[in-house]
């Protein structure tokens, strides 16, 4: 069983900032404690996820592939993507989002239109679009968190595990084009870090990306299940696709399964923020830089298109 010393040979956990700097990492502008196991895997977790350590070791969701059989499979996930229920000391209804990484892979982006309308810097952006390497993503994730904070709701980034199980090039289908870009994007991300000290990336090991899990529903689903109609569905996808530009991003294959919105607590209708019904954009492996339109527009616009 993968085991790690989170307490660093001491009778208590440290405080996130004060993990020896020796495991201390920053890759694409997020802060990790890196911790290598006993068998030879990897573990980097950030702030957000220090503080549920228990909850993210392995042996909580992949040991014995716990991630198939407590956890379940996302309906409508195009990649291996499950929710995974963990033990956790104060909360009783955790649970962890289980995504092995797609990096390196094509991506073959099909997008509906459902309203959307794309311009044309943002289809520039997905004819180019390539999944995104496991830091790459969590930096890009923490850049939009920081900048958009509860205007664009998101799920924390936990922690990115690779286990030490290698493989063949095929059985990943990873392109050595890409990964060449990928590796010379953690580099240049670690610019000032000593060379004995930075990260590489080992394209033979899976990465998995695990993110705390929000409740709720998807607007594609809710919408087949009669909770909405096709147009509030169509809004609500056009809602947060305006959010993240004023914001200067884009996630490319953008859709209305990537908005999550949740029933109101008096179980009458569905949660509603000042402008609208209360969405979360939950999927961001394709979640790229996009200039803002020439006219910025505000947070009262963006809800509106959730009416």
């Amino acid at each position: 069983m993968e085991q790690f010393d989170y307490r660093f040979r001491k009778v208590y956990q440290p405080a996130f900032d004060k993990v020896p700097a020796g495991a201390r990492v920053r890759l694409f502008g997020v802060d990790y404690v890196h911790m290598r196991g006993k068998q030879g895997g990897d573990l980097f977790v950030t702030r957000h996820g220090w503080g549920c350590i228990e909850s993210i070791l392995p042996d909580a969701w992949f040991v014995d592939e716990r991630f198939r059989k407590v956890g379940r499979a996302l309906a409508g996930a195009t990649g291996a993507v499950y929710r995974v229920p963990v033990a956790h000391r104060a909360r009783a209804d955790f649970a962890l989002v289980v995504k092995f990484s797609r990096a390196g892979q094509d991506t073959n982006i099909t997008v509906l239109d459902d309203g959307l309308h794309l311009d044309a810097q943002e289809k520039a952006r997905v004819e180019e679009a390539e999944f995104l390497s496991p830091f790459e993503e969590f930096g890009n994730v923490a850049r939009l968190r920081a900048a958009a904070r509860s205007a664009i709701p998101t799920k924390q980034p936990l922690a990115i595990y690779s286990p030490p199980t290698r493989y063949l090039d095929w059985q990943l289908g990873r392109n050595a084009g890409i990964c060449w870009r990928m590796n010379k994007g953690l580099e240049a991300s670690q610019r000032d870090t000593p060379e004995e000290r930075r990260i590489h990336y080992d394209w033979e090991r899976l990465y998995i990306l695990l993110y705390r899990w929000i409740d709720g529903f998807d607007a594609e689903a809710a919408m087949r299940g009669g909770a909405i109609s096709r147009e509030t569905m169509e809004a609500l996808g056009q809602a947060a696709r305006t959010a993240l530009r004023r914001f200067g991003w884009m996630v490319c294959d953008h859709k209305p399964r990537h908005v999550i919105i949740r029933a109101a607590r008096s179980g009458a209708g569905l949660l509603q923020r000042s402008h609208g019904i209360k969405w979360a954009l939950i999927d961001y492996e394709l979640l790229v830089r996009c200039e803002p339109p020439p006219i910025a527009v505000t947070h009262a616009e963006a809800d509106q298109h959730a009416q």
